[in-house]
């Protein structure tokens, strides 16, 4: 009796057991990205009440141990640059943008709640047309083309492209038609948008697909083991790389023939960069690695490997960007300090030069999800997770030529959330952003969208006024006065004199430089840009030789 007793309390304890197994797993529901296994190292999301939060999963390191601390780095907006708008959604989340080449338009993808595709312009926050996708959607993905006569998305089971002008999709793959149908992953277009390379993503096999925007009949179709991470088309449209957590090809896009297949042992999450001819790619992993490839006619060599040195944990390189004439490399990091403090790190890399980076920006306090080269390739944009406490920026815009030692800068934007994509037109001039309204290791739902007006100049021009003598020195009062975001300063000296104007806030924080060089004596004049200042009272001070002097200013939105 005892022993049927001890068997049947047994038996109760095991039915409660698994009782309590299922309750948990309704309680949450798991997604790492594209369907891997979440004990996989890298990126999961863990949902619950149309909330989200995203887990990051490291391998331990049990090798050699490095220290991970670099000094923060410095950065200073000093162009006129500025934010267009912003909009902050409620309940969605942004996920995956694009800009079209020619910097008018942006397209992106809203998930989480209220899923949607949406197409804006420069001037407004409102979109041109919105179109709902499936309440199944986990991740839509976004591409456009040079003009945005060709927008494309995938959204579970569905692949449509759409003009700029209409939310009628003018194509509509099904997926469910494969034997093996998967769901929509990432995609791109080539520049003139007759060409669609689009995935069906699955934790098993994935297929890439190849399609000319007039026709769902698919040009060919090319497998690669597990799930789909990246669609990366070459500057020139001829060639492709995709990858999956651990394979990447290169693939001819008229023809379908792989000119090469690689493996990433370590796996990646991530989309790998392709160079504008296509003769220069990049690989990155969940080891922290790098690593650089160049065509020599028949197939692609090992140029140079770098790697983000462990400590206790592996550290991973998390996005990878080429410019298009094949001579930089931007690469962001997410660095594991501790099991619960992170940094996030920007390296700039000349191809030629080999392993070690122009320059490192550091202190981004996590993730570096994105980084996006401008065409012209003078303009690189980066987006990150920021820090959990909002303090730290979490788009950051360089100019990148010519080559120097630090980070050049030119524009950040701190928000109350963090970014998860970010995209750069091709003369630089328009960078968006999107993500999530609350930190992405925070509970939480709400997205961001953001449409910044990039400087591209070298600073503001320093303008001579012929036929004014002057007479002294002397700092003029700026005109107009107020002013809405453009206004003019005056000047004059009377010898050559190295000169600084600098512009400070009402708590005497510097906010911008309008002048640091050497002048001959002379009139001078320079525009001031307040396009990323807020309304209220500046100050601004001429410095020449042993002359100071400063005048107040307002800006009036």
């Amino acid at each position: 009796m005892k022993k049927q007793n001890l068997l049947r309390a047994k038996h109760i304890l095991l039915c409660v057991n698994c009782m309590l197994f299922f309750i948990i797993c309704n309680l949450f529901s798991y997604e790492l990205f594209a369907q891997e296994n979440i004990h996989t190292t890298g990126f999961y999301n863990i949902y619950e009440n149309n909330k989200v939060v995203t887990v990051t999963n490291p391998e331990v390191n049990n090798g050699g141990r490095h220290s991970l601390f670099l000094p923060q780095s410095n950065f200073t907006d000093n162009l006129a640059s500025y934010t267009r708008w912003y909009y902050q959604d409620p309940s969605s989340m942004g996920n995956n943008i694009a800009v079209s080449g020619n910097s008018l338009y942006s397209f992106l993808g809203w998930d989480l709640n209220n899923k949607r595709a949406a197409i804006y312009d420069n001037n407004s926050s409102t979109p041109l047309w919105v179109f709902p996708t499936s309440t199944s959607t986990s991740t839509t993905y976004a591409a456009t083309s040079d003009t945005a006569g060709s927008n494309a998305i995938g959204a579970y089971t569905n692949i449509y492209l759409f003009d700029k002008s209409s939310n009628v999709p003018f194509f509509n793959f099904d997926l469910t038609v494969l034997p093996d149908t998967g769901r929509a992953g990432p995609l791109d277009v080539t520049s003139d948008g007759n060409y669609l390379i689009a995935s069906a993503s699955r934790s098993d096999t994935s297929t890439f697909m190849c399609f000319q925007k007039n026709s769902t009949t698919s040009l060919w179709k090319y497998r690669l083991p597990k799930t789909a991470y990246g669609v990366k088309i070459s500057g020139n449209d001829s060639l492709v790389i995709v990858s999956t957590y651990n394979y990447f090809a290169v693939i001819n896009i008229y023809t379908g023939t792989a000119r090469h297949e690689g493996y990433i042992q370590y796996g990646t999450q991530a989309r790998y960069g392709i160079s504008g001819n296509g003769n220069v790619i990049a690989t990155c992993d969940l080891r922290g690695y790098l690593n650089v490839y160049t065509w020599n006619g028949s197939t692609y060599n090992l140029n140079w490997t770098f790697q983000e040195v462990p400590g206790t944990y592996y550290n991973w390189m998390t996005s990878v960007d080429i410019s298009e004439d094949s001579e930089y490399i931007a690469a962001g990091s997410m660095v594991f300090l501790t099991s619960s403090s992170y940094d996030g790190r920007i390296r700039y890399f000349k191809v030629s030069s080999g392993n070690t980076p122009l320059w490192v920006y550091s202190g981004c306090e996590d993730n570096v999800c994105c980084v996006s080269f401008s065409k012209n390739g003078r303009i690189l944009s980066a987006t990150t997770w920021g820090d959990l406490n909002h303090l730290k920026p979490d788009l950051y815009i360089f100019k990148t030529k010519p080559d120097v030692s630090t980070p050049p800068s030119i524009y950040t934007v701190t928000t109350g959330g963090s970014f998860y994509s970010c995209g750069t037109s091709n003369d630089g001039t328009t960078v968006v952003a999107c993500g999530k309204a609350v930190h992405a290791r925070v509970f939480g739902s709400g997205g961001l969208l953001y449409n910044i007006s990039v400087d591209t100049s070298e600073g503001p021009s320093v303008v001579i006024d012929p036929g004014v003598e002057p007479t002294g020195y002397r700092l003029f009062q700026n005109y107009p006065n107020p002013f809405n975001s453009m206004t003019n300063v005056k000047w004059q000296m009377l010898n050559a004199e190295q000169v600084k104007i600098i512009v400070y806030d009402v708590m005497g924080r510097e906010v911008d430089v309008l002048v640091d060089e050497r002048l001959s004596a002379g009139s001078y004049s320079v525009n001031f840009n307040a396009g990323n200042l807020t309304s209220g009272v500046y100050f601004y001070r001429l410095t020449a030789g042993n002359f100071s002097e400063t005048r107040k200013m307002t800006l009036l939105k």
